[in-house]
């Protein structure tokens, strides 16, 4: 049997001044506007909300967004989660739950199974753009570079819609019976954070921890039970 660890993080888009003026300024007005009066228009009334559409968009890009929560939970037990409040930067939440996650890792395996939805497109490779940045050791066991088909990785997703396709979720606890989100989704992390619930974001997370060992779990059993 092999020792797994579930995985999800929560994002958020940058709140960095410099990176929001350097995306303004390359947000432009479509191509089909050529007038110096439409342009000046667009600029005043439309530029403002297509500048904080393309910030939102940091929340997937690891050079601007930034992590504000990790959830995890080592086999069959109890999700846990931390998040980087008030009281912590990203760093901090980064390197504790690092050290949490390592120090909790089942003795007498050496290279745990991350299992997690989307998890080596986004989740891993997010966690690792951010560790360069903040100058984070991740753990000597932690995937490098995984592809959704590695063995130290079981990606839900791609073992329901292959590797060129997608499903998310919500759509896939549907799919098996497993209990889904109820009135929060990830497109309301940022908001949630620029209201400062972060209990509200570490449970959401916890959640999706537990909704996707769930699924998971039914899942194995097409493939004649957990190894």
């Amino acid at each position: 049997m092999s020792h797994e660890l579930f995985l999800d993080i929560e994002t958020v888009p940058t709140d960095n001044p410099a990176h929001i003026a350097e995306i303004a300024k390359g947000v432009k007005p479509p191509a089909n506007m050529s007038k110096p009066e439409t342009i000046a228009k667009w600029e005043a009334d439309d530029k403002p909300k297509a500048v904080d559409e393309t910030v939102a968009k940091t929340s997937f890009n690891g050079a601007y967004g930034r992590v504000c929560c990790i959830g995890w939970a080592w086999n069959d037990d109890e999700p846990h989660y931390l998040v980087d409040g008030d009281d912590m930067t990203e760093e901090e939440l980064m390197v504790l739950a690092m050290h949490i996650i390592n120090n909790g890792r089942p003795e007498g395996y050496e290279r745990p199974v991350i299992v997690g939805h989307y998890v080596a497109d986004f989740d891993l490779r997010f966690l690792w753009q951010r560790a360069f940045v903040n100058g984070v050791k991740l753990p000597a066991w932690w995937p490098v570079d995984p592809k959704p088909w590695s063995k130290e990785v079981k990606d839900t997703m791609m073992m329901w819609a292959g590797a060129k396709g997608a499903i998310s979720l919500d759509n896939l606890c549907k799919a098996l019976g497993v209990p889904g989100k109820a009135d929060i989704d990830g497109s309301m992390v940022a908001e949630m954070w620029k209201n400062k619930e972060y209990q509200r974001i570490g449970e959401y997370c916890a959640g999706d921890v537990e909704r996707v060992r769930s699924c998971y779990r039914k899942m194995q059993v097409a493939y004649g039970g957990r190894e």
